[in-house]
């Protein structure tokens, strides 16, 4: 093997290894990127009260003055829309944290999906193009063999993680979810405390964030493309 091959040979792993630097500074420390924006609830345990999108919830019932239950139910009737409004609140602070982080979770994913098709796409051209120049024909089908599995694997990724949908596909699957469920949420918020608690008002919240995940993209999705018209996919809650 000559040294203009091996030279050849060896831009792919640089080029790989320029693509893993990037990554260590663009990709979260979390590992369930590829699954959902991850919990926005934490222990006091886990000194993270400074992060917006991580909430202490026993702290956050006691600065709603929800820490005590019997206290809560005396006050029922006394104070109904104070309560009302205090919940309201305490949920909207959960939805807010959700957004965030939700949109951190969809510009990630985005910026992941790049990063592959950049890598693996860029791989395979630049062994593409490197085996229509060189010398002799046995480095040239080694380097056509590793463009071919360069492209194999970008459509392995595509397919499963992304069953071949784009990011705007399932980012527009994960919002119009979510949607359905805010709507369902702000129904059931004209209620009292007697009639919406303040524990089913929390619970909702959390399956609003919960729906921010990459299956609930894709099943969305899916639903669309069965029918023309436009369907409520959200589960009811009740």
């Amino acid at each position: 093997m000559n040294t203009a091959t091996k030279l050849i040979l060896a831009g792919p792993l640089v080029f790989l290894s320029g693509c893993s630097v990037i990554r260590q500074y663009t990709m979260p420390e979390e590992s369930n990127l590829l699954s959902g924006a991850g919990s926005i609830v934490h222990t006091e345990k886990s000194k993270k009260a400074e992060d917006f999108e991580l909430l202490d919830m026993d702290q956050l019932l006691k600065t709603y003055g929800f820490e005590d239950p019997q206290t809560v139910s005396r006050q029922l009737s006394d104070k109904a829309d104070e309560l009302q409004y205090r919940r309201n609140d305490l949920q909207d602070r959960i939805i807010a944290a959700s957004n965030q982080r939700c949109g951190t979770f969809l510009r990630i994913l985005t910026s992941s999906k790049s990063q592959t098709q950049m890598g693996w796409g860029g791989l395979a051209t630049l062994l593409s193009g490197a085996a229509s120049v060189t010398n002799p024909a046995s480095a040239a089908k080694i380097l056509a063999a590793g463009s071919t599995v360069s492209n194999s694997f970008l459509n392995l990724y595509n397919e499963a993680y992304f069953n071949n949908l784009t990011v705007s596909v399932i980012s527009s699957g994960i919002a119009k979810y979510r949607e359905g469920i805010l709507t369902q949420i702000t129904d059931q918020r004209q209620g009292t405390l007697s009639d919406y608690p303040v524990n089913r008002a929390i619970a909702d919240a959390l399956t609003y964030h919960s729906a921010c995940n990459i299956i609930t993209g894709l099943e969305a999705a899916a639903t669309a493309t069965k029918s023309a018209s436009t369907v409520s996919v959200a589960p009811a809650i009740k």
